[in-house]
Protein backbone atom coordinates (compact mmCIF):
# COMPACT_ATOMS: atom_id res chain seq x y z
CA UNK A 1 0.00 0.00 0.00
CA UNK A 2 2.91 2.58 0.91
CA UNK A 3 4.68 1.65 -2.24
CA UNK A 4 1.48 2.38 -4.38
CA UNK A 5 1.14 5.79 -2.14
CA UNK A 6 4.59 6.48 -3.30
CA UNK A 7 4.19 5.64 -6.56
CA UNK A 8 1.34 7.69 -6.86
CA UNK A 9 2.87 10.80 -5.54
CA UNK A 10 5.99 10.68 -8.07
CA UNK A 11 4.05 10.24 -10.74
CA UNK A 12 1.41 12.98 -9.96
CA UNK A 13 4.63 15.39 -9.22
CA UNK A 14 6.32 14.34 -12.86
CA UNK A 15 2.47 15.12 -14.30
CA UNK A 16 2.65 18.32 -12.83
CA UNK A 17 6.09 18.90 -13.53
CA UNK A 18 6.00 18.11 -17.08
CA UNK A 19 2.61 20.48 -17.52
CA UNK A 20 3.93 23.77 -15.57
CA UNK A 21 7.46 23.53 -18.27
CA UNK A 22 5.01 22.09 -21.58
CA UNK A 23 2.82 25.50 -20.42
CA UNK A 24 6.15 28.03 -19.28
CA UNK A 25 8.55 26.87 -21.89
CA UNK A 26 8.58 26.81 -25.27
CA UNK A 27 10.36 23.08 -25.97
CA UNK A 28 11.60 21.89 -29.19
CA UNK A 29 10.27 18.06 -30.16
CA UNK A 30 12.35 15.00 -29.94
CA UNK A 31 13.37 13.28 -32.37
CA UNK A 32 12.46 9.89 -33.84
CA UNK A 33 14.21 7.40 -31.62
CA UNK A 34 15.35 5.53 -34.64
CA UNK A 35 17.26 8.87 -35.90
CA UNK A 36 18.94 9.09 -32.18
CA UNK A 37 20.08 5.36 -32.62
CA UNK A 38 21.50 6.05 -36.10
CA UNK A 39 23.18 9.00 -34.83
CA UNK A 40 24.52 7.16 -31.31
CA UNK A 41 25.28 4.56 -33.89
CA UNK A 42 27.48 6.94 -36.22
CA UNK A 43 28.80 8.65 -32.83
CA UNK A 44 30.07 5.48 -31.68
CA UNK A 45 31.64 3.88 -34.94
CA UNK A 46 33.52 7.47 -35.40
CA UNK A 47 35.01 7.25 -31.75
CA UNK A 48 35.82 3.71 -32.74
CA UNK A 49 37.58 4.11 -35.86
CA UNK A 50 39.83 7.10 -33.62
CA UNK A 51 40.73 4.42 -31.37
CA UNK A 52 41.67 1.97 -33.99
CA UNK A 53 43.56 4.87 -35.97
CA UNK A 54 45.83 5.84 -32.88
CA UNK A 55 46.58 2.34 -31.92
CA UNK A 56 48.02 1.87 -35.68
CA UNK A 57 50.06 4.94 -35.45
Amino acid sequence: MVKMLRGLIIFGAGVYTGVYVAQSYEIEKVEDPMVLFQRFQSFVKTKMDELNGKKSD
